[in-house]
C-alpha cells in the first residue's frame, strides 16, 4: 500500500509540473498544426516525412498531443511513473532506498535535460517517450525466455514502429537487440529466434525512418561541413561532446557512479596503495565537477577551465575514467552478465551520437539513465536498507520536489502575467512589445529568440508579424522566484 502511495504521489507530483509548464519554442508552431485537426496532424507528419523528416510516428504524436496539452499533460505524468516503476524492475533489488534513488535519477537530472526531456512537449515526445517502452521491453528480454504470444505480436510492432522517435533511439533499439541475443546465447548455449525477428522489425523501421526523402534533404542542407568530414575526423570532433553529455553536465549521475565504483574497488581491489590511488583518481575528478559545474551555471565561470571537455586533459582524464569504470562493471559482473548488458546498451546511446553533428542534453538522456540503473544496481548489492539510507534519500527526493514545484508555479504566475501583457499591449497597437523572459532552463526555447521561433510565437498569440518583441530579464530573483 505504501509503494502505491509513492507511486500515485509520483503521478500527482508530475501532472502539476506539466500542468504548470506552458508551451515553448518548436511548440508554438506544433499547436499550430494541431490546431487544424486530427486529419492534418497524419497529413503534416507525412508531408515532413518527404520533405524534413523521417520521425513519422513522434511527429504525429507531437502534432496532435501539443494541441491536446491536458492530454499530453496525464499521458506523460502516467509514463513517467511507469518509467520509474520499469527501472525499479530492471534492476530487480527489492529496497525501499531504490524507489528515492529512482525518483532522484529523474529530478537530479542536468536542469537543461529535465526541461528538453520532461517538460518541453516536441523533445519529451521524441527522446522520453519511447524510453518507459524500451526499459519494459529489455526487462522482459532478459528476464523471461518464454512469454505471450501476444507479447511476442506486440514486441514486434513496438522494434517497427519505436524506431520512428528518434536516431539514436532506432539504433539502440538495432545494437540492443543484438546484443541482449548475443546475451541469452551465452546464459544458454542458443539463439533465441524470436529476437532474431524482432531485430528484423527493428532494422526495418530505422531504415523506413533514416532513408526517407526528408531526412536525405535536410542533411544535405543541413551540417554541410560535417558531414564532409571523414569518419574518424566526426568522432575526433565528437569527442569533447561525448564527454560533457556523458559524464561532466550529470553531477548526480557523477555521484552515484562514484559511490558504486569505490565500493567495486574496495571489493576487488586488494593491494592497499592501488586501492587507494584508484579511489582517489575515481573521487578527484567527480567531486570537482560536482562542485564546479553548477556554478558555471549560475555564471561563475572561474574555474570552468578544471571541467572543461576541450581541455586534452580534461578528455584524458575522463576516457581514462570510462576504462576504469567498464574493468571494474567486468570484474564485478562476469559471472552474470546483466550489469554489462545494460551498460552496454545504454553506452549505444551515446556512442552512435559520435558521428552525428547534432548533440544535446535531451539525445543523452538515456545513457544518463542506463548508466544510472547499473549504478543503483551496483550500490543496491552492497548497500545496506536501513532507516538513515531511507531518510535520506526519501528526504532529497521530497526536496528537489518541492524546489520544482515551487519553480514551476512561479512559471504558471509568470505566464499568466505574460498573457494578460501580451494581450494589452496588442490591443494597444504597441509597435514593440515588451515580454518577461524566463530562466533559460524552464523549459526548451522558452524565450523567442530566433528567427523562427519569433515567427511561430507572433501566430501563437495573435501579434502582427511586424511588430517587434522585447525580452524584459529583470524579474526573476535567486533562480526560482518570478517577481511581478
Amino acid at each position: 500500500m505504501k509503494k502505491k502511495v509513492k507511486y500515485l504521489a509520483l503521478f500527482g507530483i508530475f501532472l502539476l509540473l506539466l500542468s504548470l509548464s506552458p508551451i515553448a519554442g518548436d511548440d508554438w508552431g506544433n499547436y499550430l498544426v494541431g490546431k487544424l485537426g486530427i486529419k492534418n496532424a497524419f497529413q503534416s507528419a507525412w508531408t515532413l516525412y518527404f520533405n524534413w523528416e523521417g520521425r513519422l510516428v513522434s511527429r504525429i504524436l507531437i502534432n496532435i498531443l501539443t494541441y491536446h496539452k491536458y492530454l499530453w499533460n496525464i499521458v506523460n505524468a502516467i509514463l513517467l511513473v511507469v518509467f520509474v516503476y520499469g527501472v525499479e524492475k530492471l534492476i530487480g533489488q527489492n529496497k525501499k532506498y531504490i524507489f528515492a534513488l529512482v525518483g532522484l535519477l529523474l529530478f537530479g537530472m542536468n536542469p537543461y535535460m529535465f526541461s528538453q526531456v520532461i517538460v518541453w512537449l516536441a523533445g519529451n515526445m521524441t527522446y522520453f517517450f519511447i524510453v518507459p517502452v524500451l526499459i519494459i521491453y529489455f526487462y522482459f528480454l532478459i528476464r523471461y525466455d518464454h512469454y505471450n504470444k501476444w507479447f511476442k505480436i506486440l514486441f514486434c510492432f513496438i522494434n517497427f514502429l519505436g524506431t520512428m522517435f528518434v536516431e539514436n533511439m532506432a539504433l539502440v533499439f538495432v545494437i540492443g537487440n543484438i546484443l541482449i541475443c548475443i546475451y541469452k546465447y551465452i546464459k544458454s548455449n542458443k539463439i533465441d529466434k524470436w529476437i532474431l525477428l524482432y531485430l528484423v522489425f527493428a532494422i526495418s523501421g530505422t531504415a523506413f525512418m533514416l532513408l526517407s526523402p526528408g531526412t536525405k534533404y535536410r542533411s544535405s542542407i543541413e551540417n554541410i561541413e560535417f558531414n564532409q568530414l571523414s569518419f574518424f575526423e566526426k568522432i575526433l570532433r565528437n569527442i569533447p561532446n561525448f564527454i560533457y553529455y556523458t559524464f561532466t553536465s550529470n553531477t548526480f549521475l557523477l555521484f552515484l557512479m562514484g559511490c558504486s565504483n569505490c565500493l567495486l574497488v574496495w571489493k576487488h581491489i586488494r593491494n592497499k596503495w592501488l586501492k587507494f590511488v584508484s579511489v582517489f583518481y575515481i573521487l578527484v575528478g567527480s567531486i570537482l565537477t560536482i562542485v564546479i559545474y553548477p556554478l558555471s551555471l549560475a555564471e561563475m565561470n572561474r574555474f570552468d577551465f578544471l571541467i572543461n571537455t576541450n581541455n586534452i586533459f580534461v578528455i584524458g582524464y575522463w576516457l581514462i575514467y570510462f576504462i576504469i569504470m567498464s574493468v571494474l562493471l567486468y570484474v564485478e559482473d562476469r559471472q552474470d552478465g546483466r550489469v554489462i548488458l545494460l551498460f552496454l546498451i545504454g553506452l549505444v546511446g551515446n556512442v552512435v551520437m559520435l558521428l552525428s553533428p547534432t548533440w544535446g542534453y535531451r539525445t543523452a538522456f538515456f545513457t544518463y539513465v542506463m548508466f544510472g540503473i547499473c549504478s543503483i544496481i551496483i550500490l543496491a548489492r552492497y548497500l545496506e536498507e536501513n532507516k538513515w539510507n531511507i531518510i535520506v534519500s526519501e528526504a532529497l527526493l521530497g526536496v528537489i520536489c518541492v524546489i520544482y514545484v515551487i519553480f514551476y508555479i512561479n512559471i504558471y504566475i509568470c505566464q499568466k502575467e505574460l498573457e494578460k501583457n501580451i494581450v494589452n499591449q496588442v490591443e494597444s497597437h504597441a509597435e514593440v512589445i515588451y515580454i518577461d523572459a524566463f530562466p533559460a532552463f524552464a523549459n526548451c526555447n522558452i524565450n523567442p529568440e530566433n528567427e523562427y521561433h519569433l515567427a511561430k510565437f507572433k501566430q501563437y498569440y495573435g501579434i502582427d508579424a511586424n511588430v517587434k518583441i522585447s525580452l524584459v530579464r529583470d524579474k526573476w530573483k535567486y533562480v526560482i522566484f518570478y517577481i511581478k
